[in-house]
């Protein structure tokens, strides 16, 4: 199949060094992001990996190249993050290859001054014609997205030609949060960086430092209670050995008592046994005297 040529404006241009699969499509290059960037996709990532596992809602991607047109090794895209609800989670991949893996429901791009154009109009348009359900784009600076946070829902509408799928613009709700209807969760930005709002909690999805923040509490109030448990171990036994001792100790003066009442009751038989004695052996003295007196 001959190869298309890239559209510069959203397929992948390989930056050398590349890696590339057995079957030729790029899987890693070069390109590296900057920090602030870098930050943005590591939280946004850590708090829908984390949501898509506690919910069953499929697996979260982050800066995953994503080949689109089998046969066209620069059909690439790779989005900072996205989302496919039908996606094997145990599944292990080097790139996400549209024609063996579920349609992404869910892609955010971050614009930056050499991404912005291409994230508006582009992409954009290859997302709404792959049928992506939703297509969000974060603009921290304000300067190519004045709201900084937009995004798109795929809807169907009528033409001269028939149905078309076209992207139609998600307005704020009540809440004034944009609502995901893929991940069932509301949009916003707060204090400049873009956050994930559970309607059904009222909070917000942990950033990776507030998820290592919480692990690190938690094994600390694990470590505490470890510890609170240990020490209350350690007094039960303490009480069972005490309880024990106590009823060594009273078992040993049952038996010295019962050993003292049986040498009394020994005593008493063998002076009542002498006393009877020495009765019968006075009357036979008696009896004696009485005798001799008669002679």
């Amino acid at each position: 199949m001959p190869q298309e040529p890239a559209d510069p404006r959203c397929d992948y241009i390989p930056v050398p060094p590349v890696d590339y699969d057995d079957e030729g499509y790029p899987v890693e290059d070069s390109v590296g992001q900057n920090q602030t960037h870098s930050e943005q996709t590591t939280d946004w990532f850590a708090a829908l990996r984390d949501w898509c596992v506690r919910h069953g809602l499929g697996v979260a991607f982050a800066d995953l190249f994503m080949p689109y047109r089998q046969g066209q090794r620069n059909k690439v895209v790779c989005p900072d993050l996205m989302v496919a609800l039908r996606a094997d989670r145990q599944e292990k991949r080097q790139s996400y290859k549209l024609w063996e893996h579920p349609l992404p429901d869910f892609v955010l791009e971050a614009t930056s001054n050499s991404t912005w154009r291409a994230d508006v109009e582009a992409k954009k348009q290859l997302y709404c014609d792959l049928k992506v359900r939703e297509y969000w784009l974060f603009d921290p600076s304000g300067r190519r997205v004045p709201e900084r946070l937009r995004g798109y829902r795929l809807q169907r509408r009528k033409s001269p030609k028939g149905a078309v799928d076209v992207y139609g613009q998600v307005r704020k709700n009540r809440s004034g949060r944009f609502e995901s209807k893929v991940l069932k969760l509301e949009l916003c930005v707060v204090d400049d960086t873009l956050r994930f709002h559970d309607p059904a909690t009222g909070e917000f999805l942990r950033t990776a430092l507030e998820s290592q923040v919480r692990a690190r509490e938690a094994d600390a109030e694990k470590r505490r209670a470890d510890e609170e448990q240990a020490r209350a171990n350690s007094e039960r036994k303490r009480a069972v050995a005490e309880r024990v001792r106590a009823d060594t100790e009273r078992a040993r003066a049952e038996r010295e008592r019962a050993a003292r009442q049986a040498t009394e009751q020994q005593a008493a038989v063998e002076r009542a046994e002498r006393e009877a004695a020495e009765n019968r052996i006075a009357k036979l003295e008696a009896q004696l005297q009485a005798l001799r007196q008669s002679d």
